[in-house]
């Protein structure tokens, strides 16, 4: 039987990082992506039969083609399959996946396994962010870098984080400006805190590229500025806004929110090092520290299984020394864009799946776990398991709502048609 090879499920710049480093030190390498193409959320490619490329940094630009190649330079190694959906992990430790080209499940038992499957946005629930025509910041960049074509009609951002001036900047660069980037955060109130960010060369630089887009393209940028209620208005939306004292309505076709990421833990097995099959995160699903950090935090974890497989030393400590920098950078970051919590009404939307609202979860008893949160309120059972509504209720009630336990198996739709043509693939 051949060696089983180190698996990395997620081919972003953490999992091509840690794929690449494994692949360089000799040892085989199953790499997973479930979309058609590498490069994740960041550095998503245009969607097959379009060449239109998003305008983004040159750094991000330089480092894939750095990634790109160094998985080409160790091909013969690396065995990649794409169209290929996670599922789980059955009782005799094997990871399964929905392979949707070949419409078949297959098993796979690795001798590590590290885990880069990035992050999940959150937002801050207010009335009619469910109606048609609101989206995520983050799902409408995905749209914009895979077709190359923007949203027709206005458009508003608004929420809190860097990736609305960066959409914002991307939108202008594809033809449709959006009329206005809402930041909730007022940054002019941590003034130590933007010095600090002021000394970040790169992050500011690329700062500045967006800040210089949005002011040719003339796009206000209104600071402390919140969304308070979106209502459907013909073909488009009727959005309500405060800031400061002041409530005043805008008329769009699109509103995209944003209120930050968190890692992807749903359904993702625990993190086991030193385990018969050594477990590791990488990237943004261990911790949101943005891509430049990912590829170092995939090099990390690669170098953490070598180490463990005998092949290598543990990590180099200028890895450490980067992490730690993005770290404080986001910290800092996040300082800045602090924006005081707001209580939805209580008719606001909190879980889609099930259709409950703000007051279904304020009829729980204060002191209700988080368990009865989920089976008495009925949050978190729907098809998302709670990946969506699970980081708005531990904000508004103070405490993380767990996603089932063990999770829902699968994670993902899959076809009773492929789950039939399962193959077990048993390796040494």
């Amino acid at each position: 039987m051949r060696e089983a090879p180190i698996l990395v499920v997620g081919a972003g710049p953490a999992g091509a990082s840690a794929a690449a480093t494994i692949a360089e030190a000799g040892l085989p390498v199953l790499l997973i992506e479930q979309r058609d193409q590498l490069g994740g959320a960041i550095h998503r490619q245009p969607a097959a039969g379009n060449e239109e490329h998003v305008w983004r940094p040159a750094r991000h630009r330089r480092n894939w083609a750095a990634l790109t190649a160094r998985l080409q330079a160790s091909a013969e190694r690396i065995e990649i399959r794409t169209e290929t959906i996670f599922l789980g992990v059955d009782s005799e430790g094997r990871f399964l996946f929905d392979d949707r080209h070949e419409a078949c499940v297959f098993a796979r038992r690795p001798r590590a396994a590290i885990i880069a499957v990035g992050a999940i946005e959150t937002i801050r629930p207010f009335p009619g962010w469910e109606l048609p025509g609101v989206m995520t910041a983050g799902g409408a960049q995905v749209l914009l870098k895979e077709t190359g074509r923007p949203p027709e009609g206005p458009i508003l951002l608004a929420g809190g984080g860097p990736l609305l001036p960066a959409l914002a900047a991307q939108l202008a660069k594809a033809g449709n400006p959006p009329v206005a980037v809402l930041e909730r955060g007022r940054p002019w109130n941590a003034p130590a805190a933007l010095a600090r960010l002021a000394l970040s060369w790169a992050p500011m630089s690329e700062a500045a590229a967006y800040a210089a887009a949005l002011a040719a393209s003339r796009v206000p940028y209104r600071c402390g500025a919140v969304v308070t209620q979106a209502e459907p208005d013909g073909d488009g939306l009727k959005v309500s806004i405060r800031v400061g004292e002041t409530q005043e309505p805008l008329l769009v076709r699109h509103l995209l929110i944003h209120d930050g990421i968190a890692p992807n833990r749903t359904g993702i097995p625990l993190p086991d090092p030193d385990g018969a099959v050594p477990i590791l995160l990488a990237g943004d699903g261990r911790e949101a520290l943005g891509a430049d950090a990912a590829i170092l935090d995939g090099r990390r974890a690669a170098m953490q299984v070598l180490a463990r497989l005998g092949h290598a030393e543990r990590g180099a400590p200028s890895d450490e020394r980067g992490l730690q920098r993005a770290r404080d950078f986001q910290a800092t970051l996040a300082r800045a864009l602090q924006a005081e919590p707001i209580v939805p009404p209580p008719e606001t939307l909190i879980c889609r799946c099930e259709g409950r609202s703000h007051a279904d979860l304020a009829a729980l008893a204060p002191d209700a776990s988080a368990r009865e949160i989920r089976l008495m309120g009925r949050f978190g059972l729907g098809a998302c398991q709670g990946r969506f509504c699970g980081p708005m209720i531990a904000a508004l009630r103070g405490q993380p709502l767990p996603t089932a336990s063990p999770p829902r198996w699968p994670l993902r739709p899959v076809s009773v048609a492929a789950l039939a043509r399962l193959t077990i693939d048993e390796t040494e």
